[in-house]
């Protein structure tokens, strides 16, 4: 294999470039380079026909066609397996769920997937958590979604990877102005421009972009600014990127309302208000270098600082009497500085006069994170959802300092047993050190989070492919890959000191790491020419069981009280379907998933409105093996469907539907809602139209476009998740002295559009 002497074919390994087999996008690329990089890093690549698990891909263009503000809007619309939680009541506090695993802004929520951009690692240290509104969309220049525990992908790779690509000058050597208005009072603007030095030696690429908006449920304005550039530098055996991401966010977001206050156009609030601020830096430095025509090395080095605070009006859960403060305003802040470097060395050398390709790396990573939070007491809940009058002292109710030490090293090789055979075989071990110093309760108070912890474990992977034809791949694998509990999790681990979602600390007795272990089998290919058109597809099946999950378990139904627990097993079971259609001015795309997520043993919930819940042992409900995890549709389908008779334009329609799923505090699924006339036992199933269109005016205006989206076209009212749980806020909106079981919910976003213009030159 020759030496890679171009930036454009550095570029397009780094890429990722995969034929688009199950994702509803505009182009199916059954044409295009087909090798996709086994790792987070470039490396030389593989030709998809040896990848033993399943891969969906998108361009950036694909993304920023579709509505949406962020990439989780795009996996939610059009990649196999994807669900969504909107508990966070905001654009960009999306929970995502691929293969019943999530990835959510909300800390202290369980986190399954893995996520990379440019190779660094985005999970947030301190909860594992994904901070959509800090990865700058508009600069994407592909993406990937692995599937399965494989443990080359790292920690908190349980469920599969997501894998992020910026642009560069070489991806992007223009400029662009660009601005959309429409419903919601949403506004954005983007300046984003990339180039290349007359010698090809150096690149360029800067963009700014900015989002403001009053939002769809009142009140709940955001403002998200974000930053990012990039500088390389490239000969013919180097590639050197220096980049910056940064972000200044304020996002409100309301999340979940008793049934009967949401109001039929389901705008409607619980308590005001719910906001964070998010200040993100980043700078990273990547290289590759090709130290023989068939070895490659490539690393990166990174610094990553966070400083984001909450403000969150509550309801008291220490309100007993009449003449008690009804409300508690909980502020927290939270700092965290990481630093980081990754490495590894590609070996494409023929084995046994077979093709070969063996990978060697090796990671560290360490992160700082200081956190606080405090409680007000505040005397009056409002009819507008906020809170006035005398307030009460501020108390301090956590503090910690959590330094957490990540060491790895991995191996991954992948054989040529003949033409038609290929073995896949990887291992990662990861040493995890925690350690957790509480800058609040003193030493030696029984309280006390302070604590240092250690978990390693070596991982290991096993693959196989077959291809009968050209046409045809056919694949088996079983990977394992695991994550330590977090300093969050291990600071609210004690149920004789419950704490409170996301933040409260109690103290922190051991938790067990988390170990996923998946079996999958799958096929994919692509048909000969059917009426001019190239057809593709894929099914692929998968097994997946969580050993020692960690699951926070409540212990109040009125409030987000509890603590974090190891449980002996979850399971998720599935089956993923694609289709993809290209004729020659029409695209039609389709796939279906399938995923069983349940319980794998017995435990005990609370859950004190649930009507199976026992009066005589506080409110527990009995949760067996085989019950279904709340808030994830077993089935959905997505449809997409482009229409471009003329290069200068197109029409798109986009259709999501996902069945019903099982309200949070129905684990047991054994609630009857006949029983009270306010709790559900079901997230009842729903589907959405969003259309989008472009127009080129090429002969007339030479780089202008004119381009608009429409969200939930057929206007359909819906719901994303829910919970059973209680409110002191009555129907009118008064305060009550008594409790009301209710079911909590969020409601989903009504009919929207926006029209802009794009100016390129």
């Amino acid at each position: 294999m020759k030496k890679i002497s171009k930036a454009t074919d550095i570029i397009a390994i780094t890429s990722l470039l995969l034929p688009t087999f199950a994702i509803a996008g505009e182009s199916v690329k059954v044409d295009s380079i087909e090798v996709y990089s086994p790792t987070y890093l470039p490396s030389i690549g593989l030709p998809i026909k040896d990848v033993p698990y399943a891969v969906q891909t998108a361009t950036g263009e694909e993304i920023r066609e579709q509505a949406g503000v962020s990439i989780a809007d795009y996996m939610v619309n059009n990649l196999e397996g994807v669900t969504v939680n909107e508990v966070g009541g905001n654009p960009y506090q999306l929970e995502i769920n691929y293969r019943g695993y999530n990835a959510t802004p909300i800390m202290g929520n369980p986190q399954g997937l893995s996520i990379y951009v440019d190779g660094v690692r985005a999970n947030m240290p301190f909860s594992n958590n994904v901070l959509w509104d800090t990865i700058p969309d508009f600069a994407l220049d592909d993406m990937q979604l692995v599937g399965g525990s494989n443990p080359v992908y790292g920690l908190n790779t349980l469920g599969g990877s997501l894998s992020l690509q910026t642009k560069s000058g070489r991806t992007f050597n223009k400029s662009a102005i660009d601005g959309s208005t429409g419903s919601w009072g949403r506004n954005t603007g983007l300046l984003e421009s990339g180039g290349v030095s007359d010698d090809n030696r150096f690149d360029y690429y800067a963009g700014y972009s900015y989002f403001k908006e009053d939002g769809w449920r009142e009140p709940s304005p955001s403002e998200v600014q974000q930053w990012f550039s990039k500088f390389g530098y490239e000969d013919e055996d180097s590639r050197y990127d220096l980049t910056y991401t940064g972000a200044h966010n304020s996002l409100v977001g309301n999340g979940m309302v008793p049934d009967y206050l949401l109001g039929d156009d389901l705008k409607g609030v619980h308590t005001l208000i719910d906001k964070t601020r998010t200040q993100y830096n980043q700078v990273q430095l990547n290289g590759t270098e090709f130290v023989s025509d068939t070895v490659m090395s490539s690393g990166n080095l990174y610094w990553r600082n966070l400083d984001q605070s909450t403000y969150n009006g509550d309801l008291n859960d220490e309100y007993e009497n009449p003449g008690d403060d009804e409300g508690v305003i909980n502020r927290s802040k939270t700092k965290s500085n990481v630093y980081g470097g990754n490495g590894q060395f590609t070996f494409d050398n023929d084995w046994l006069s077979r093709r070969n390709q063996l990978i060697v790396g090796a990671g560290y990573e360490y992160s700082k994170v200081q956190f606080k939070q405090t409680e007000q007491e505040i005397e009056t809940l409002d009819p507008t959802g906020f809170f006035s009058g005398d307030l009460g002292e501020l108390e301090q109710n956590s503090g910690l300092t959590g330094q957490t030490y990540t060491y790895s090293g991995f191996v991954s090789n992948n054989h040529a047993l003949n033409d038609q055979w290929s073995v896949n075989t990887a291992a990662r071990y990861n040493y995890v050190v925690i350690d957790n110093d509480d800058t609040f309760n003193p030493a030696g108070d029984s309280r006390s989070l302070s604590g240092e912890h250690d978990y390693d474990r070596l991982n290991p992977s096993l693959g196989l492919t077959y291809n009968p034809n050209d046409n045809l791949t056919t694949y088996g694998s079983y990977n394992e890959s695991s994550r330590a509990p977090t300093s969050i999790e291990l600071g609210c681990a004690n149920p004789d000191n419950p704490c409170m979602l996301p933040t409260q600390m109690a103290d922190d007795p051991p938790l067990e790491q988390v170990v996923a272990k998946t079996f999958e089998l799958g096929a994919r290919g692509k048909f000969a020419s059917i009426y001019d058109s190239n057809m593709s597809w894929n099914i692929s099946g998968y097994s997946a069981t969580n050993h020692d999950d960690i699951l926070f378990l409540y212990t109040e139904s009125n409030s987000t009280a509890g603590y974090f627990d190891n449980v002996d097993k979850t399971k998720r079971q599935g089956i993923d379907v694609g289709l993809s259609n290209a004729f020659e001015t029409f695209t039609l795309s389709m796939n279906y998933n399938y995923v069983k997520a349940t319980y794998g043993t017995d435990i005990n919930m609370v859950s004190e409105n649930n009507s199976s819940s026992s009066d005589d042992d506080e409110g527990q409900i009995s949760v067996e093996d085989g019950d279904y995890l709340p808030n994830i549709p077993a089935h959905s389908l997505k449809v997409r469907a482009v229409y471009n008779p003329q290069s200068n334009w197109y029409l798109g329609a986009t259709m999501t539907a996902f069945s019903s799923s099982y309200m949070m505090g129905n684990e047991n699924q054994e609630n009857d809602s006949s029983q009270s006339p306010f709790v559900r036992s079901e997230v009842p199933g729903y589907a959405v139209v969003n259309l989008d269109g472009e127009y080129n005016f090429s002969h007339m205006l030479e780089g202008w476009k004119i381009y608009a989206k429409v969200t939930n076209l057929l206007d359909n009212k819906y719901y994303t998740g829910g919970r059973i749980a209680e409110s002191r806020v009555n129907a009118d909106r008064s305060f009550s002295d008594d409790e009301i079981a209710t079911s909590s919910m969020i409601g989903g976003a009504p009919r929207a559009g926006w029209v802009g213009l794009r100016y390129e030159f």
